[in-house]
């Protein structure tokens, strides 16, 4: 995700001052995306762009796969972008998509959400396309709790991986190592707003002298290179505690690394390996996250705008039904959590 973005960037100003056509000036109902106006009238007539950070993994093609499902259910038109984990890709697809005239929605899972924000905001309202985002928050949201996740202009945001469920994930460490701990970070890519909420939350570990974060790894959350970043990590720090990583498909190459040793594995995932490993105790805890969720209530909020039916701003995946009231998965309740992918 290096990348000089300097000219993609001037783009954006150019066009910052469009009017956003599909917004309300008199303001948002309180909870709902009221604000945003309908730019057609049935469902049916949608035409959506999915943008998917990328496609790589289990996560992200149960997302899409459950994106085509509710588009169809919907009797919509939807195109999946493929983002390749690249912020510069994803948005010169955004770009080319809303220059394009061909579509009246984005559902967007962004790769970089300050990158996109006056795109997504500005651009892409004011040629009618109503936004719903997804997994990953825009416009400097990343470290944001509740509704203030959600941006105006756009139809909702929906994600379990807010701020607040990362402070919740870090105080389980401290909880469970109230004599201390070293401790690593493994997370994905160095702009990804869950990587940015992770960091945000681990600084709580510098606030009492017995935890020691000795070490902090982004990855483009592959097996592969989850395996390299730990292995980096013990063989530079023999005496490691924890590590915590923020995806499964990482988690996995974590466990190899690792080997038997006695260091506690934190996951971030919630997929049915994890689950399986949590089991097993070669996982201490994993947190559950719904990619299909998040990309059917992404575009079925889009839908509701088009209905005259009020959706939330902000749809929090970590208080859904489907969970047992915690995202959180330890050996003693593991049995009450199904995986999503």
């Amino acid at each position: 995700m290096r990348m000089n973005p300097l000219s993609a960037i001037a783009a954006v100003a150019l066009l910052a001052g469009l009017p956003a056509c599909s917004v309300d000036d008199t303001g948002p109902t309180e909870g709902t995306a009221a604000q945003v106006k309908p730019t057609v009238s049935d469902p049916k007539d949608l035409k959506i762009a999915y943008f998917s950070a990328g496609s790589s993994n289990s996560y992200l093609q149960a997302g899409i796969a459950e994106a085509k499902t509710t588009a169809a259910e919907l009797g919509a038109q939807i195109d999946i972008f493929d983002g390749q984990f690249s912020a510069q890709t994803q948005f010169d697809q955004m770009q080319s998509a809303i220059t394009s005239g061909k579509y009246n929605a984005f559902a967007v899972e962004p790769n970089d959400g300050n990158l996109v924000c006056n795109l997504l905001t500005q651009q892409a309202s004011a040629k009618q396309i109503m936004v719903s985002v997804f997994n990953l928050p825009i416009c400097g949201r990343a470290t944001n709790a509740g509704e203030q996740t959600w941006e105006p202009g756009t139809v909702n945001y929906v994600g379990g991986q807010t701020i607040d469920v990362y402070e919740q994930w870090v105080d389980q460490v401290k909880k469970d190592h109230p004599d201390g701990a070293k401790i690593a970070l493994i997370s994905g890519p160095d702009l990804n707003a869950n990587t940015i909420a992770f960091f945000e939350a681990a600084k709580a570990f510098n606030d009492d002298d017995k935890y020691q974060v000795v070490a902090r790894q982004t990855t483009d959350y592959t097996t592969p290179k989850g395996f390299q970043a730990a292995q980096t990590i013990l063989q530079a720090n023999p005496d490691l505690d924890v590590i915590m990583s923020n995806f499964s498909g990482m988690s996995r190459g974590v466990v190899q690394a690792v080997n038997g040793r006695d260091v506690a594995i934190y996951d971030f995932g919630g997929d049915a390996w994890s689950l399986d490993s949590v089991r097993a105790g070669t996982l201490t805890s994993t947190v559950m996250m719904l990619p299909k969720m998040e990309s059917r209530k992404s575009i079925e909020g889009i839908a509701e705008v088009v209905q005259g039916i009020e959706t939330a701003r902000f749809v929090n995946l970590a208080e859904s039904d489907s969970l047992p009231g915690t995202p959180f998965v330890t050996k003693d309740n593991v049995g009450l959590f199904t995986a999503e992918y």
